[in-house]
């Protein structure tokens, strides 16, 4: 298959053409010219607009499917198209599935139904068996079988010595392994963030320290066994402070935060929106300025989409009772754009969706160069558009942000040869 991309800017800084605007000539996956006024004779698919953008394929580090056990909130297939639409070539899988991807087969399963498709799987299988927290699950045989790393979903271990023993495996191993951080005992019963919001309208709150007090213990047991350590869904300021800290003394960890952690806050919650529920919980003014400021100064290096997908039953009810989560996959990028104009430039803001993320995984980067492998993601950041319901690639529709007007629309994604438009 021949794709040609029109007058298209280049956002790549590894890359000699970065910041020009030409067109690239893709034949069966890898890119063969890069120039002004390429023939388009033979050409299969011509992409062309105005203000588009290329860079490498937007690689997001995590997402909840429902693949195997849950396909009614999301299958493999479901999910993938939402991230083609999203813009993303790789989606890092959350081990959260009935069962759990906690070992070798689950993991198998995962790759071998992906297979052929133009967005790649990233597994993360489970740190405990069953993500219950009491044993540790078999890191070696998901790694042996693809995994590219370990995660307890959103499950805190509890047990600081099984915390311990699971990153002194993954040193080992050399395999990432996440920490999602909110203490159970500190959070439990909470609705959303603790704060003047959720005084105000009488729901229980849950506390920033709820994370912070996770964050700073698994610094002190990453230094301790020298270890790599990604901390996933940071949320608040003290935990961007705290892992600003400890980069500084040259501690190997990394940092995401959820792109609508970064648009979205807890006074949303007024209404008492089942959408706006979350874990961890939306924050407020103060919090959401840290989280900016961490990723204007490399405290976070990637915005992941926590695509989390729910079906009707599961999310409109009273509010105390309806699970925590949103579909993002289609909305990160709009979302991270929005929240970070006048913070980050573009091309920073791309870093944190295509660098950032690989190198959290030990991912080769990619370039944009004459013969390299064409890996990549098209985009129009100043194209305005709705995000209509009958538009939803996910099997589930649970998402605040349906019916709004958004800017920035990934256009296309090419990966493997093949071709994915947005619809």
């Amino acid at each position: 298959m021949q794709i040609l991309l029109r007058a298209t800017k280049i956002i790549d800084p590894k890359s000699s053409h970065n910041g020009t605007i030409a067109d690239i000539l893709i034949s069966d996956g890898q890119i063969v010219s890069i120039g002004k006024d390429l023939d388009a004779m033979g050409v299969d698919e011509v992409i062309e607009g105005d203000d588009l953008h290329v860079s490498n394929g937007w690689v997001d580090l995590y997402a909840t499917f429902g693949d195997p056990g849950r396909e009614h909130k999301e299958d493999l297939e479901s999910g993938l198209k939402a991230a083609a639409q999203g813009g993303f070539t790789k989606v890092a899988i959350a081990p959260e599935a009935f069962p759990a991807i906690d070992d070798k087969s689950a993991v198998r399963y995962l790759l071998n139904k992906a297979n052929g498709n133009v967005v790649d799987v990233l597994p993360l299988g489970a740190i405990t068996k069953g993500l219950k927290g009491v044993e540790l699950a078999e890191m070696f045989d998901m790694q042996d079988s693809g995994a590219v790393g370990v995660s307890n979903g959103k499950h805190n271990i509890d047990n600081s010595k099984l915390v311990n023993l699971a990153f002194l495996y993954s040193r080992n191993l050399n395999l990432p392994i996440y920490s999602f951080c909110q203490d159970t005992m500190m959070a439990a019963g909470g609705q959303m963030h603790e704060g003047i919001a959720n005084t105000s309208i009488g729901v229980k709150g849950i506390p920033a320290l709820a994370e912070e007090i996770i964050v700073a213990r698994d610094i002190y047991l990453a230094e301790y066994s020298d270890v790599s350590v990604h901390f996933s869904h940071i949320t608040t300021k003290g935990s961007v402070e705290l892992i600003r800290q400890a980069k500084a003394k040259g501690l190997k960890v990394t940092a995401s935060v959820p792109a609508h952690h970064l648009l979205l806050k807890d006074a949303l919650i007024a209404d008492f929106e089942p959408n706006y529920k979350v874990i961890p919980p939306f924050r407020d003014d103060e919090h959401i300025e840290a989280l900016k400021s961490g990723l204007v100064d490399g405290t976070l290096d990637a915005i992941i989409s926590d695509h989390e997908p729910h079906e009707i039953e599961a999310k409109f009810s009273e509010f105390s009772i309806v699970e925590p989560g949103i579909i993002a996959l289609e909305t990160a990028f709009s979302s991270a754009l929005e929240a970070l104009s006048g913070k980050l430039s573009l091309e920073q803001i791309i870093d944190k969706l295509t660098t950032g993320p690989r190198s959290v995984l030990n991912l080769e980067i990619p370039t944009i160069e004459e013969g390299a492998t064409a890996e990549l993601t098209v985009f129009a950041p100043s194209l305005s558009w709705e995000y209509k319901k009958e538009d939803v690639k996910s099997l589930s529709f649970n998402s605040p942000l349906i019916g709004k007007e958004m800017q920035g629309l990934p256009v296309a994604i090419i990966n493997h040869g093949k071709l994915y438009l947005n619809s």
